[in-house]
């Protein structure tokens, strides 16, 4: 007989699961994230490097840096193995460990430049060119004419990103400059505007590199940190739902929400998590099922299993004055899947 347990949590219905959750209900932590290694192994480079920031990392809604602050937000799809999988599948890419090196080297540039408020630096204005107001003077749009030939830019991705804005610039000579330790004069030897950024990064670093920020550090100012997104993985990724509720065969959150409501203020008096009165009531529940179903005691625990974490992923509450209601659903939807599983070896077909 089929495993209940491959039907409730195979990885198909984890992934419409994931997909159809709000961002701040993933309980995701950098600490815990794909990403922190390599943070760790960043601040050590920098370390290394006489660099003494140490930026704030945080998992948010996209990779950058907060204007300046020395803030840096970490996309919460590469914090994950299963959303990492779902960014892969949905945009046909994914960041390896080597682009999101390359990604923490590029936005630590910002938060050097933002530190130190380098953009008020004279030097700095003349070699990066920066005209006006530095953080005015962005383009309209993320569309960009770089010069292909130009030898005054680094150009590490062969994106040209280093000619979209001077700010860019910099952030990218200080990624390349962090990236080659030793031999980046000679790598840039016959790059003559390069080059003179890089020996740039090199002079700035040695001068400002044990010195603490000239910019307070700002806990609060973030930019979409995880715990402000209420979009599910899918309104932001930009997900098609529909192939993957075919092959999600333990997808039970539309029933839950029939039952709880969605998302309701936790701090109401008058209402209690469904997951809570599931768990209050799961040795009620599992007799019910083993002794007016054909399912097992053990089929019967994953069963409440699911309905107990989904419950509480979602944030589903129930009014108490619903209470008895509220049981009779709970039981009547697990005999109604228990029932359909010892009959059919499926759950809802």
């Amino acid at each position: 007989m089929i495993d209940i347990r491959k039907l409730l949590f195979n990885r198909d219905t984890k992934k419409l699961e994931a997909l159809t959750t709000p961002v701040n209900r993933l309980e995701l932590s950098l600490k815990t994230s794909l990403v922190q290694p390599q943070i760790e192994k960043h601040l050590a480079r920098l370390k290394r490097r006489g660099i003494k920031l140490r930026p704030r990392f945080y998992l948010g809604e996209d990779w950058g840096c907060v204007s300046g602050t020395s803030n840096i937000e970490i996309g919460f799809y590469d914090a994950d193995p299963l959303l990492k999988e779902l960014n892969r599948e949905i945009h046909g890419w994914t960041n390896d460990t080597r682009k999101v090196d390359y990604l923490l080297r590029h936005e630590t540039g910002h938060a050097f430049c933002y530190a130190y408020r380098l953009y008020k630096n004279k030097e700095f204005r003349n070699i990066f060119g920066v005209k006006g107001k530095f953080f005015d003077t962005y383009p309209a749009t993320d569309r960009y004419k770089p010069h292909p030939w130009s030898r005054d830019f680094v150009n590490p991705n062969r994106d040209h990103y280093a000619q979209k804005h001077p700010d860019e610039d910099f952030a990218e000579t200080f990624g390349v400059w962090l990236s080659l330790p030793y031999n980046w004069k000679k790598v840039y030897r016959t790059r003559k505007g390069a080059l003179t950024k890089l020996r740039f990064v090199a002079d700035i670093v040695r001068h400002y590199g044990d010195k603490p920020p000239l910019v307070p550090y700002d806990p609060a100012n973030l930019d979409v940190p995880v715990e402000a997104i209420s979009r599910t993985v899918a309104e932001i990724l930009g997900a098609p739902l529909t192939r993957y509720r075919k092959r999600a065969t333990g997808f039970i959150d539309p029933h839950l929400k029939k039952i709880g409501r969605y998302r309701i203020r936790s701090t109401d008096p008058g209402s209690i998590p469904l997951a809570d009165v599931i768990t209050a009531r799961r040795k009620f529940i599992l007799e019910a099922l083993v002794r007016n179903t054909k399912v097992t005691a053990a089929q019967a625990s994953f069963l409440i299993l699911k309905m107990q974490t989904r419950s509480r992923t979602l944030n589903l509450y129930v009014p108490l004055v619903r209470m008895d209601k509220c049981l009779i659903d709970i039981v009547s939807l697990a005999t109604t899947l228990a029932t359909r599983f010892a009959s059919k070896g499926s759950l809802f077909n």
